[in-house]
C-alpha cells in the first residue's frame, strides 16, 4: 500500500515536467495527494502564503478560546486526519477560468462539486483557502 502511495506521489510530482510547467489543476491534485497520504509539510507548501497565515491565525484564536490541549498547536496538523474533506478521492478537476495569477477550478468528488481558487506565487500554483478562513 505504501508503495502505491509513493508511486502516485511521484507520478503527481512528475506531471508538471511532462508539459513544461505546472498547471493549477496539477497543483491541486498534488496538494490533495499530499493531504491523503498525510504528508503535511508537502501539503502546507501547496497553500498560498495568505492561506498559511489565515490558518495560523484561526488556530491561535481557537486555542485561546478552547480548553488547553484540545486544539493542535501546529496548523499543519489540520491537514491530516480522516475528517479532512480535501482528502477525498477526486473524480475530475476542471479549470473554469484562469486570468493572470488566479485560476478557479471545479472539483468533482463523488456527488459533490466544489469551487477551488488557486493563486500563482513565486511561479508556482498554490491553493487559496482564505475565503473560507475569514475571521
Amino acid at each position: 500500500m505504501a508503495k502505491t502511495h509513493l508511486a502516485a506521489l511521484l507520478f503527481a510530482l512528475a506531471l508538471p515536467g511532462c508539459h513544461g510547467q505546472e498547471t493549477p489543476d496539477d497543483a491541486f491534485r498534488a496538494f490533495t495527494l499530499a493531504v491523503s497520504t498525510r504528508q503535511q509539510d508537502i501539503a502546507w507548501s501547496h497553500l498560498s502564503h495568505e492561506s498559511q497565515a489565515a490558518m495560523t491565525a484561526s488556530l491561535e484564536k481557537a486555542r485561546s478560546l478552547a480548553p488547553k490541549g484540545t486544539v493542535p498547536t501546529d496548523p499543519r496538523d489540520l491537514l491530516s486526519g480522516e475528517d479532512v474533506s480535501l482528502a477525498r478521492p477526486i473524480d475530475d478537476v476542471k479549470i473554469v477560468d484562469e486570468k493572470g495569477d488566479v485560476a478557479n477550478l471545479e472539483v468533482i468528488s463523488g456527488a459533490d462539486k466544489h469551487d477551488v481558487r488557486m493563486v500563482r506565487e513565486d511561479g508556482r500554483w498554490k491553493l487559496d483557502l482564505t475565503p473560507g478562513l475569514q475571521l
